[in-house]
């Protein structure tokens, strides 16, 4: 077993030194397919428990309304941890299950709180690249997500089962539904003052701002070697928790090919009056408005309602005006 994570993480390593040292075109990105009617998900639990309240039976309902079979990992539900929902052997085991099964076509995490980060040295997530298949999910999720960027596979930054809505419109879930599809063309944004107007072009990269932060010194750090829109978002942090988080981006390097950026919601945000701000918008503002490119604030996904999918992988253009903000992906059949 020792002997296998050797050779895993020998791989991994000499990905990563390709993906750091290559041209732009030094790790080619792979599409996984698209979902069709039939097809099987499996719903992993990488980080936090469900909740008491998470109505499975429902959630596979949902899936059913779309033509999809979902099946919860083996320790998805468990509920003995008092955080995490198994053990971290277990949960890799469940995620490294799904990732093997050729039936499954995509991957889906029940939810995030903390917790993926501790499986990364159980996994093998290198044969995405020869077999790939959609990882979704955010928050905690953005770890596997760099880990996937790294190795050059796109994935779905959207909505979780455990968010789902039942009993009204959820267009949260809507949008998950046509980024699997393939049916996602985009996403945009009525204007916001505090947004730096223009055009930009390059690979749509990010997540949670809290773990690219925490990501600069590994393997899966922000190192963009080609033209990049950086997506953030953030959820319970302070005021100078962003702009400490926002200024080690960028004195590490990690926004030096970033040609635009796309700011989710920034959620329950305290310690504005305490740092001299109104909007946690004018933090993240004012260390990306001397950088001279597109900014669009205020997009809709994130940490709140509605969260829309977005495609990290994928080229895009970002056009930011004084009437709106757009992001559009690359049509990929």
């Amino acid at each position: 077993m020792k002997k296998g994570f050797l050779l895993f993480g020998l791989m991994f390593l000499t990905l990563w030194a390709v993906a750091r040292a290559g041209s732009p075109e030094a790790v080619r990105f792979v599409q996984p397919p698209y979902l069709r009617a039939g097809d099987t998900v499996a719903l992993v639990a990488p980080a936090a428990k469900l909740s008491e309240r998470d109505d499975t039976a429902r959630i596979r309902e949902r899936f059913a309304e779309w033509g999809l079979y979902a099946k919860f990992s083996d320790h998805a539900c468990d509920r003995d941890d008092a955080y995490f929902s198994a053990s971290d052997s277990l949960r890799a085991a469940d995620l490294q299950a799904a990732l093997n099964d050729p039936s499954v076509k995509a991957i889906i995490a029940c939810r995030g709180g903390y917790g993926s980060v501790r499986l990364l040295p159980m996994l093998d997530l290198v044969s995405l690249r020869d077999h790939p298949k959609w990882l979704v999910g955010f928050s905690d999720i953005t770890t596997l997500h760099l880990v996937l960027r790294t190795l050059g596979i796109e994935s779905i930054h959207a909505t979780m089962p455990s968010l789902f809505l039942f009993d009204e419109e959820d267009p949260s879930a809507e949008s998950l539904r046509q980024a699997l599809f393939g049916e996602l063309a985009g996403a945009g944004v009525s204007h916001h003052p505090l947004n730096c107007e223009g055009v930009a072009r390059g690979r749509v990269v990010g997540g949670n701002l809290t773990l690219l932060s925490m990501a600069a010194g590994t393997p899966e750090a922000l190192c963009l070697e080609e033209p990049t829109i950086l997506f953030i978002e953030e959820v319970g942090e302070s005021a100078y928790s962003l702009d400490r988080m926002m200024r080690h981006l960028a004195r590490s390097g990690a926004l030096r090919n970033v040609t635009g950026v796309v700011v989710g919601h920034l959620t329950d945000i305290g310690g504005l009056h305490r740092f001299g701000v109104e909007d946690p918008c004018q933090t993240i503002a004012g260390v990306l408005r001397p950088l001279g490119i597109p900014v669009a604030f205020g997009f809709p996904a994130g940490h709140d309602r509605p969260n829309f999918a977005l495609y990290l992988g994928r080229q895009a253009t970002l056009t930011v005006d004084g009437r709106e903000a757009r992001l559009v992906f690359d049509s990929v059949p």
